[in-house]
């Protein structure tokens, strides 16, 4: 967890603590059934101590005086989703009666710069939302095992001396604004974000800047949508172009979208030592169609996977998983198994990142950002609990720096957490107070209620249960 949320964290200890009310603890072994790089470890154990892996064990450490919370569950490195637009994920779906040729043509549509982003842009407008925005938004990824996210806030133009309000300091870590990694100030992050290439969206300046950031290695990850078109589309056909020409097309670059790249093209990107990051779900819907991900894996192109947004994506990346196994089945010949879809989601990304020493796996030394999730039943595949489960009964818990920040309100009680409840999909669910960036969760949503009302809409549910 970000350094700051910690410190917030332990300021509710001390709350907690003067109330009688035992204080969770730093150092604790937790055990179950864990899904490491290097296989799956039946019956282990984590040791986890100041929000840092310490050890793997196949059995129980005997160690005195530290809590050691026993689980049936499988426990996975958190999800770290690299492509979302999480200030509109507070709006509910969004489903137009047809396709489009690329973005431009349903973000200039008349019909939804009324519906969606009139109403964005004013709600994102007001700074006093911000925060509670914020929250929401990862709640809603965190639900669905997301430890670390990108895309909040609305600076995609990346302007220099820009800081975020106090609160993205987080629940989630932001990727593009603070994670603690890198110390406790904002915006030292290695990691850019960016709406697109075109001069609409990224003016010469910023994209020497970038390139130039590049060079000198303090810009580790790009993240930028290019080809957000069909094929046939000529806007989205010359972005590669036009992002190789800007000196942006190389091993620091995640293409997002990729919708519009040729075999040949992807070809161009596997050489470049570039990725893509695949939003399918939100491609269907916007395209009818989605990136070329066989060719891309045929010519040796490293794929993330990502929700885009929840108005025309999943809402989570539990979800955008399970919705990118249905497309590997029925479109792909089977080409994705269930363990490459779930490290699309988190080794992968991490790697791309180059953030893979501090999270993304399950090893010694790395940060303890993970979560616990019910298997479909002994002895089956541990992959299948993702793909397969259903997300509300199935997760148990999220930690993220070794803090239990939601989950199963009896297990997150282990560790002597102040609750916050929560219902998803009929579920009884918590968060934990301490951890909760803007206050009291209920109080988030009843404000932001009331926005979206003022605004002539509604406020998303947290998950659509299958809908």
């Amino acid at each position: 967890m970000p350094r700051v949320v910690y410190l917030v964290f332990l300021l509710g200890l001390i709350a907690q603590s003067s109330q009688g009310q035992k204080q969770p603890p730093t150092h604790f072994l937790i055990g179950g059934t864990l899904v490491t790089p290097d296989g799956v470890i039946a019956h282990g154990w984590l040791d986890v101590d100041k929000g840092r892996i310490l050890h793997l064990e196949r059995s129980k450490p005997e160690i005195p005086g530290v809590l050691a919370v026993e689980t049936e569950d499988l426990i996975f490195a958190g999800f770290i989703d690299l492509h979302n637009h999480p200030g509109f994920n507070v709006f509910p779906r969004w489903t137009p009666q047809h396709t489009f040729p690329d973005r431009y043509a349903w973000r200039d549509w008349h019909v939804y710069q009324k519906q969606m982003e009139t109403r964005g842009y004013a709600l994102q407008g007001d700074k006093s939302a911000f925060c509670d925005i914020d929250e929401y938004a990862e709640v809603k990824a965190l639900i669905g095992g997301a430890t670390s996210m990108i895309g909040m806030g609305a600076d995609h133009q990346g302007h220099p001396g820009q800081s975020s309000p106090d609160c993205i300091r987080g629940l989630v870590r932001n990727l593009d604004h603070f994670t603690g990694f890198y110390g406790t100030e904002l915006e030292q992050e290695r990691v850019a974000n960016s709406i697109g290439i075109l001069p609409r969206d990224m003016n010469a300046n910023t994209a020497a800047r970038y390139a130039q950031e590049i060079r000198e290695g303090s810009l580790d990850l790009l993240a930028i949508h290019i080809a957000e078109g069909l094929p046939t589309d000529a806007e989205s056909s010359q972005e590669l172009d036009m992002l190789e020409a800007r000196g942006l097309l190389g091993p620091h670059t995640a293409l997002i979208h990729a919708v519009g790249l040729s075999p040949s093209q992807l070809g161009r990107v596997a050489r470049a030592g570039a990725s893509i990051v695949w939003s399918p779900h939100s491609n269907f819907v916007l395209y009818g169609t989605t990136a070329n991900v066989d060719a891309a894996f045929r010519e040796g192109v490293t794929i993330s996977l990502a929700p885009d947004w929840s108005p025309t994506g999943s809402d989570n990346m539990w979800e955008e998983i399970q919705y990118a196994h249905g497309v590997s089945e029925r479109e792909l010949n089977g080409l994705f198994s269930n363990r490459q879809l779930v490290e699309m989601a988190s080794s992968v990304p991490a790697r791309v990142a180059r953030i893979d020493d501090k999270v993304g796996t399950l090893a010694t030394g790395m940060l303890a950002d993970f979560f616990l999730v019910k298997p479909l039943s002994a002895g089956a595949n541990p992959y299948d609990a993702i793909v397969e489960g259903d997300i509300a009964s199935s997760m148990d818990m999220v930690m993220i720096d070794g803090v239990p920040v939601y989950g199963a309100p009896e297990l997150l009680e282990r560790f002597g957490v102040a609750l916050e409840p929560l219902t998803i999909c009929g579920r009884e669910k918590a968060l934990n107070r301490a951890a909760l960036p803007a206050g009291s969760f209920a109080e988030v949503s009843a404000r932001l209620d009331k926005r979206m009302k003022a605004l002539g809409t509604e406020l998303a549910s947290l998950d659509e249960c299958g809908r």
